[in-house]
């Protein structure tokens, strides 16, 4: 029997729901009117939405504020996710790689137009290596050009990509990444030089990749002064030994 397609009212509140729950990426806490501004929608049809994603256990109302933040049970698909993904593995080889070299060692991989990190280093947290975000944009991170380099990327795909995000040495368009993503193929590293965040410089490198479509990448991001010139080689060799090491977990 050919199943009864959904109707498209049902679909679009799916959709809607979901894009709601995008919202909170940032991790604040949220009102209705906000997010209703946000999506352009209706107060009304915000709330309901917002109830829905309650009772699922997506979100959690804070009732003393009537705000919402992300629920409990996005934590428990997010562990399950990072089971399934193997990336508990990964972590001992992150906070050796972290100890060597006195940057912050990081996985990625790809959703959209982003490098979502899976796992980074805890080593060296307190001395504000902050993480610049869970989500990178591929244009502007090492993460993010090591995962297009490594991967069949065409020229289209490089122009519908977003470039508005970054600092000014940023990369500006898709001529220019192009190039940027075959010099990566050719040393075998991608660099961020102060594209995301002044003052810091990160490498990235592919992790396994024989089959030419990379899901995963290794990233090592520090400050200038640390990630000087003269020691990016020794970084990047030991950054593809981690990588070939993470790969063999992963695998």
């Amino acid at each position: 029997m050919v199943p009864t397609p959904r109707p498209s009212g049902q679909l679009q509140s799916v959709s809607r729901a979901l894009s709601v729950l995008g919202c909170f990426r940032g991790g604040e806490d949220l009102g209705v009117s906000e997010i209703a501004r946000r999506q352009g929608l209706a107060v009304s049809t915000t709330h309901r939405l917002l109830t829905a994603l309650v009772d699922a256990g997506f979100l959690d109302k804070i009732d003393e504020s009537s705000r919402y933040r992300l629920g409990g049970a996005l934590a428990e698909y997010g562990q399950i996710a990072y089971r399934q993904h193997r990336i508990h593995l990964a972590e001992p080889h992150l906070e050796e790689l972290a100890m060597i070299t006195g940057a912050s060692a990081s996985i990625a991989t790809r959703h959209g137009n982003d490098a979502v990190l899976l796992g980074t280093s805890r080593w060296r947290e307190a001395e504000g290596h902050d993480l610049q975000g869970l989500r990178l944009p591929l244009h502007a991170s090492a993460l993010g050009k090591a995962l297009l380099a490594w991967s069949p990327t065409t020229e289209d795909e490089l122009t519908r990509l977003p470039y508005g995000s970054g600092t000014a040495r940023s990369i500006a368009g898709p001529v220019e990444l192009g190039k940027e993503l075959a010099l990566a193929r050719e040393r075998g590293y991608a660099f961020n030089d102060e594209e995301l965040e002044k003052g810091f410089r990160t490498i990235g490198t592919p992790i396994g990749g024989e089959s030419g479509r990379v899901r995963f990448a290794l990233g090592l991001r520090g400050p200038v002064d640390l990630m000087i010139d003269e020691r990016i080689p020794f970084f990047v060799d030991i950054a593809k030994v981690t990588a070939r090491d993470i790969a063999a977990v992963l695998a």
